[in-house]
Parts: structure tokens; C-alpha cells; sequence
């Protein structure tokens, strides 16, 4: 049975759905299908919110209100049929520069259902990454920031198609679309500038990095001005070995994608762990996922298959999951967009080495790469990188052609 006859359940039904129009998602990709204002954030309240994000370090300032948005927008799906994309756009409000920068942030992994939809986090008063808080900082300085949902959540028969290279790529390219024809709508609104800058924590630094490599033939008329990655997870073949409790949800979503006879999850996954798969991947989000499945690859991986990865011998032992890994892994297409990349030492997700040989191929390709190394920081470093961030974007945009350099007050 295929994904959506096993996902129509009234109780993953989203509050976003109802107003979805099944037809209206055969416009053009970025294309806007709804937006509403949802609320106004004076300065005050903003630095409130991002408080909570900021425990042990000073909280940044924020210098504007900051309108709130709930948009969709059109992208796609793994087939290539229409995708609405929900997500959270924040304009901030009376920007005295004359453009301001756009900042598209992908958060990290949450879960395969729509109940694990990042817009939600702040509504049930979840703790998956404060997603909204994070944005809400940039937006305080003076950015227009867009929080996607991932493709597939707000569509109950859908799933997301985790760590899917390709609808994370079109999600955030479509976004920076549907991002210029909201500012083109709204009366008074600031503009945004031309290169825009897609970052992403963990699981969104593999889609910030997989828009870069489908920029060119997918969206040539969105330029990009920078790539900025905290903690990202790449490398298909790395994720599997260093972070193994996503692999029960990619391998169920790839055999359902590109079929079990390419990608078995029965050649991947040891028995106990194949038992009732589906329920238990769409049973939970990331949290619960992290409880249920063993953080060490050879508790979880089949022993071959654990041998051949670990070996570096997938491609000779599996060559149909070694191709599609190799497919999904993102950044080193030769894209050239600048990057950022904020490892800490103690990250638990992926090991500084690794971290390091994807900065080494990402700089090999064509990409000038900044690399900042924290030793006291793990797998989060948007906080403690902040002010870094504000910085390395302050010095790319003054190299985008026919602009002057921002200003940010960090």
C-alpha cells in the first residue's frame, strides 16, 4: 500500500489543509497561494521570544517590529506532481536601508508526518529547535526571513520525503520565489535584495546545499549570495554511519520513492527494527525516534550491510542504495555559491573529521568556504554563532553586483 492510503487519518489532519485548494497547485513553481497576517511582533516582543533560544548567551537586539506572515506557495513533490509548501514569512517593519537581506532558513529534522510540521512547534509548545525564534532573531535585525515546512507536511496523505535532495532543493528555491511575489503584494514593504541566503541546521544544511546544486537549471532567476550551513548532514553515506536514528525514516520513504527493488529497507535494517516499520516511523516525531531507535549504526544496521559501509564498500556490495545515496548526498556539484559552516566539537550528529572533509570537498569543487570550529558548542551552533553569521553575511553582500555594503547592528 503506498503512502497516502496509510495516512488518511482525521488526526493528522492540519490546520493549514482546510484551506487547501487541490487545484490551485498547477501554477507556476513559487507561485503564492494564500497568504495571511497572522500578528504583529513589536521589538519588544520579538527579543522575548528569542530569549528562550539564547539561555547562556546574550540575547540579540532586535531594531524592528516584525510582521507575520502564514503563506503557501507551490513547489513539488518526488513524482513531480504540484506540492503546496506551508511556511512562515517575517517582514520587518519600517527598514530604513534600502533592500534588505533575505534570509531562508531550513530547520532540522522533525518527523515524517504532518503532526511533526515545524509550524507547529511554537503553537503546541514543543522544543524541537525553537525554529520561529531563530528566524525571529534575523528578523529583528532587519531581514525578511521565510520558515518552510518541509514537502509533504500540511498534506495528510503525504509524508515528508526526508533528506530527498531533490523536493528539499525546490522547496527552498520556491520559497525564495513565493518570498518576492508576497513583497511585491504588500504596500510599504522593504526590498529584498537580489542574492538571497538559504542556511539550514542539520538536516537543512543538506537541503540549503542541495538548493545550491539545483540553482542552475532549476531556478536560474534566483541568485543566491551565500550557503549557510550549522552542523550540516551531507553526506548520505556519512548520516548512515554517524547519525543512524534518521535511517528507519529515509529507508522506509526512498523504498517507497524510488522502490523496494532499489532501496530495501530489509537489506538495510537488522529484523527486529523491520518489524512494523511504517508504524513505527510515522508513529512519533524526532524526539520519540531518538528514544526508540539505537544511536550506534551496528545496533540498527543489518551486519553485511553495516560491514559495507563501514568499509566503504557499498558501492560493490549494494550498488542500487549506494547510487541513490551517493544521488541525495548534497554541496559538491560544483555550484560555487559561498559558504559558511558552523561545526562544535562535541557534535554528536556528525564528527568534526567528517564535517571538516565535506568543507575540504565543498572548497575542491569551486566554493570559497569559511569554516568556524567551536570547541565548546555540540550539534546547535546557531546561537553560539550569531554574531559570525551577521558578519560573513555583512561581507557577502557587499559582493553582489550593483549593491552597496548592509549594515547590521550586531
Amino acid at each position: 500500500m503506498r503512502l497516502g492510503a496509510k495516512l488518511r487519518i482525521a488526526a493528522l489532519v492540519s490546520v493549514f489543509t482546510v484551506f487547501w485548494n487541490p487545484h490551485a497547485v498547477s501554477a507556476e513553481p513559487g507561485r503564492l497561494l494564500e497568504k495571511s497576517h497572522t500578528e504583529v511582533l513589536q521589538a519588544s516582543d520579538v527579543e522575548q521570544i528569542v530569549a528562550e533560544l539564547f539561555p547562556t548567551l546574550p540575547v540579540p537586539a532586535a531594531r524592528y517590529s516584525v510582521d507575520c506572515y502564514l503563506i503557501r506557495y507551490r513547489s513539488s513533490y518526488p513524482d513531480g506532481s504540484a506540492a503546496p509548501i506551508t511556511a512562515q514569512l517575517f517582514i520587518p517593519r519600517d527598514v530604513e536601508k534600502e533592500q534588505a537581506p533575505l534570509y531562508v532558513f531550513a530547520p532540522g529534522t522533525t518527523g515524517l508526518i504532518d503532526a511533526c510540521r515545524p509550524s507547529r512547534e511554537h503553537i503546541a509548545g514543543i522544543h524541537w529547535g525553537l525554529y520561529r525564534s531563530h528566524v525571529l532573531a534575523f528578523a529583528g535585525k532587519g531581514f525578511v526571513t521565510l520558515l518552510p515546512d518541509y514537502t509533504g507536511f500540511g498534506d495528510p496523505e503525504r509524508l515528508q520525503p526526508v533528506f530527498h535532495a531533490r523536493s528539499e532543493a525546490t522547496m527552498m528555491l520556491d520559497g525564495v520565489r513565493a518570498v518576492r511575489n508576497a513583497i511585491e503584494q504588500r504596500k510599504a514593504a522593504p526590498q529584498v535584495t537580489e542574492g538571497a541566503f538559504l542556511a539550514g541546521f542539520s538536516q537543512g544544511g543538506h537541503a540549503a546545499f542541495a538548493a545550491a546544486d539545483l540553482q542552475s537549471t532549476y531556478a536560474p532567476d534566483v541568485q543566491l549570495a551565500g550557503i549557510i550551513g550549522y552542523g550540516p548532514t551531507t553526506n548520505m553515506h556519512t548520516l548512515f554511519r554517524e547519525f543512524p536514528v534518521v535511517v528507519p525514516m529515509i529507508a522506509h520513504v526512498f523504498a517507497e520513492i524510488y522502490g523496494a527493488d532499489s532501496f530495501d529497507p530489509a537489506n538495510i535494517l537488522q529484523d527486529r527494527w523491520l518489524t512494523d516499520l511504517e508504524h513505527h516511523v510515522t508513529r512519533q516525531c524526532i524526539g520519540a525516534m531518538q528514544s526508540y531507535y539505537p544511536w550506534n549504526a551496528r545496533e540498527l544496521l543489518r551486519d553485511e550491510f553495516a560491514e559495507a559501509l563501514f568499509d566503504n564498500r557499498l558501492s560493490e556490495a549494494y550498488p542500487k542504495i549506494h547510487e541513490i545515496l551517493t544521488r541525495n548526498s548534497t554541496g559538491i556539484s560544483g555550484h560555487g555559491v559561498p559558504a559558511l559552516i558552523l561545526q562544535g566539537a562535541e557534535d554528536i550528529v556528525i564528527s568534526p573529521r567528517s564535517q571538516e572533509e565535506f568543507v575540504d570537498e565543498l572548497r575542491d569543487s569551486g566554493s570559497e568556504v569559511r569554516y568556524l570550529f567551536f570547541e565548546d558548542a555540540r550539534h546547535d551552533t546557531r546561537q553560539i554563532g550569531f554574531r559570525d553569521v551577521l558578519e560573513w553575511i555583512e561581507e557577502q553582500s557587499a559582493k553582489v553586483p550593483g549593491r552597496g555594503r548592509i549594515h547590521l547592528q550586531r
